[in-house]
This record gives structure tokens, sequence and C-alpha cells, in this order.
């Protein structure tokens, strides 16, 4: 129960947060990137529920979580502040399962490294 308010009220602080910036426009090369990113993060997602049973909330939570993630990291300058980027949002991903999901994301090590191992691109 904890946990699924620590969720939501991250959530909730990222939303507040996503709303302040101002917007952007996107490139048509920005704009490919995306759907290709959004793809793989729907792709990673639906793997986690195969893998463990989570709730529909999480599951958006976790969503949002790596478009955030991808964001950050896509904002980030350099390889150094990308790999601090990504695990610090790693963190994020990996407090929202209990020990006995995490170990079963584990045994799926393909997606556990996808999820937890950073990759410059």
């Amino acid at each position: 129960m904890k946990r699924i308010i620590a969720i939501f009220t991250l959530f909730l602080a990222f939303s507040f947060n996503a709303n302040a910036q101002e917007a952007k426009a996107l490139s048509a090369s920005n704009t490919t990137i995306e759907k290709g990113s959004k793809e793989i993060i729907i792709e990673q997602i639906t793997q986690i529920s195969k893998t463990i049973k989570i709730e529909d909330s999480l599951r958006n939570d976790l969503t949002s979580l790596l478009f955030m993630r991808n964001e950050d990291i896509n904002n980030s300058k350099n390889e150094e502040e990308k790999k601090a980027v990504f695990e610090r949002y790693t963190l994020k991903l990996l407090g929202a399962f209990n020990e006995e999901q995490i170990e079963a994301l584990k045994k799926n090590k393909e997606l556990y490294n996808r999820l937890t191992q950073f990759s410059s691109k």
C-alpha cells in the first residue's frame, strides 16, 4: 500500500513538473524517434505484464516513468549525465516492485537488462 501511494505521489509530482515546462516544437526526425521509443516502451510494459502480474494503475505509472526517463536522457548533454539519469530512473522503476516481482524480472534476463542497464544507442 505504501508503494502504491509513493508511486501515485511520484506520478503527480512529475505530472505537475511536465505541465510547468513549455512545449517544444518537434522536428520530423524527433517525431520518428519518439514514435520508435513509444513502441519500445509499450513493448517493455507488455513484457513486464507477462512476466509479473501488475495492476493497470501501476502499468500506467510505469509507462509514464519510462517516457520521462527517455525524455530526460534525450535532454542530457553528455554520456555521464545520461547514465546518471538512467540510474536514477532505474531505482524509481525497481522501487515499484516487491522482492518477489524483482526476482521474477531477473529470471527474464533480457528484459531485466534492458530495464536496468544503460547502453548508449
